[in-house]
């Protein structure tokens, strides 16, 4: 109930609720896109170089499966940087999360964010 009510990463905007933690696929404030309160996640964001400037593709992030890493901030997040052209990224998106069993009713919402990202890019 704290974490739902009041937490740092809660975005209020004219009646309107977000979330921007990390892992949170549509930055909606509910339990079933929270990258906070989920054992398992699925992240999806833009690739940026070290300048900080957006480069081609972007970068996949899963929480780890091993438990011991879990404990471990600085590890629990395994990263992926897709490069490749739209249909790898999206079947590399899909092999992930569909595939593996992991997070499965996050698929369609991953390659919505792909889509989107992959539009973004371009221009």
């Amino acid at each position: 109930l704290l974490i739902r009510n009041y937490n740092s990463k809660l975005v209020k905007r004219e009646n309107a609720v977000f979330s921007s933690e990390s892992g949170n696929l549509t930055n909606q404030h509910s339990f079933k896109y929270s990258g906070l309160a989920n054992d398992n996640t699925v992240g999806l964001d833009l690739n940026k170089d070290e300048a900080g400037n957006i480069v081609k593709g972007c970068v996949l992030s899963i929480k780890s499966r091993k438990k011991r890493r879990r404990n471990q901030p600085k590890n629990m997040h395994h990263r992926q940087i897709l490069k490749r052209d739209f249909r790898r990224v999206a079947r590399t998106i899909n092999n992930e999360t569909n595939k593996q069993y992991y997070r499965r009713d996050l698929n369609a919402t991953a390659l919505a964010r792909w889509t989107k990202i992959s539009n973004c890019s371009l221009e």
